[in-house]
């Protein structure tokens, strides 16, 4: 075992319909020796998609089931594994790179400027395109509360029918805020503002651990200062069906998944919410607020200071819609064609990605 099984790693995790492509500096191998033993690596770069047991598992790649189990036992907090119970057996297969891998490393980046530097150099490499173009997104636009009609709101947009659901909320670190400014970047958004996913009521209060009021007042900061609410589909907290879970606060200024847009040119890179922004020039008084909040410049100014609204960059967030002092901008849903459905299920997510691909019928 060696640099051989970390290769094998890359491949197998590339193989997967949320992609982790080599680079032209392969700051890929680097990135993943930093987290995985080549022990591990050997492990899981024989595994795909498919979920196998332990035992199945063990037999193919060559180990005692027992010493199988310990290594898988021991990825799945770093999330390379993922785990289900299929017909009473409990079984495994190999995990996408980017569902919550980053904030599961969120003390190295923090400790480690060398791992943020390979995250950096990795994604302006390639590996955004690859990770964040293909559609569904890794995470979902969220339209600001307020934002939509009522009659306009789904399941996947109620934010407030979340908070009422539940009584805690786990709140965390926002990764790409910690590793940008470690990189020399200089975001002065607040550093905690990510996640916001229920947790059980008696959940003892900490400073990650929020109760409602204490959630909803912090959420509503950050809607004001101008987050865009990238949601985690709700398969991710094993949702019953397609529901808002919990979601990323992210501006423009260090948000990776942003700057796929912003930095990199990507011209796909959260999935778009299912609504685009239209404003109403004869209610507007050109404040400049809407091209000032726009966290992906869909909105900028001529030389009279008349916004002009981009609609092929539009995310429709909302954060313009919540500010104008007119009300001259809203929320319209897309057309038919361009409608988003969400995935109920990671396994539905990854089979829509395939056939974007064309790698599925």
């Amino acid at each position: 075992m060696g640099e051989e099984s970390y290769e094998r790693l890359v491949d197998a995790l590339n193989a997967l319909p949320s992609g982790f492509p080599r680079t032209p500096s392969g700051a890929e191998f680097p990135l993943l020796m930093k987290v995985f033993t080549a022990e591990e690596a050997e492990l899981a770069g024989q595994m795909s998609r498919t979920y196998e047991t332990a035992a199945q598992i063990a037999k193919r790649v060559g180990l005692a089931e027992v010493k199988a189990k310990e290594l898988l036992d021991g990825l799945l907090p770093r999330r390379l594994i993922r785990r289900a119970v299929v017909e009473e057996e409990e079984k495994f297969r190999l995990g996408p790179f980017i569902f919550g891998w980053f904030e599961n490393h969120l003390q190295r980046m923090s400790d480690d400027k060398e791992f943020a530097e390979l995250v950096e150099t990795y994604l302006t490499e390639g590996g955004a395109d690859r990770i964040l173009s293909p559609r569904p997104g890794i995470l979902g636009v969220i339209p600001a509360r307020g934002s939509l009609k009522p009659e306009l709101l789904q399941p996947y947009d109620d934010i407030d029918a979340h908070f009422q659901r539940h009584e805690r909320f786990m709140v965390i670190d926002c990764v790409c805020r910690v590793s940008s400014n470690m990189l020399g970047g200089n975001c002065t958004m607040p550093v905690k503002r990510c996640a916001f996913v229920g947790l059980p009521p008696q959940t003892p209060l900490s400073e990650n651990v929020l109760d409602r009021e204490q959630a909803l007042k912090l959420f509503d900061e950050l809607e004001d200062m101008g987050h865009i609410h990238l949601g985690f589909y709700g398969f991710i907290s094993t949702a019953a069906s397609p529901q808002f879970v919990g979601c990323c606060n992210c501006c423009g200024d260090c948000c990776d998944i942003l700057r796929g847009i912003t930095d990199f040119g990507l011209a796909e890179s959260p999935q778009r919410a299912n609504y685009r922004a239209v404003i109403d020039l004869e209610n507007c008084i050109y404040c400049g607020i809407c091209a000032e909040r726009c966290q992906v410049h869909a909105i900028t100014e001529d030389e009279d200071s008349v916004p002009l609204l981009d609609r092929a960059k539009c995310l429709g967030c909302g954060l313009c819609v919540i500010k104008c002092p007119t009300d001259a901008i809203e929320l319209v849903p897309v057309s038919a064609e361009e409608w988003f459905y969400v995935p109920s299920s990671f396994e539905e997510w990854e089979e829509i990605r395939l056939r974007n691909l064309g790698l599925m019928k």
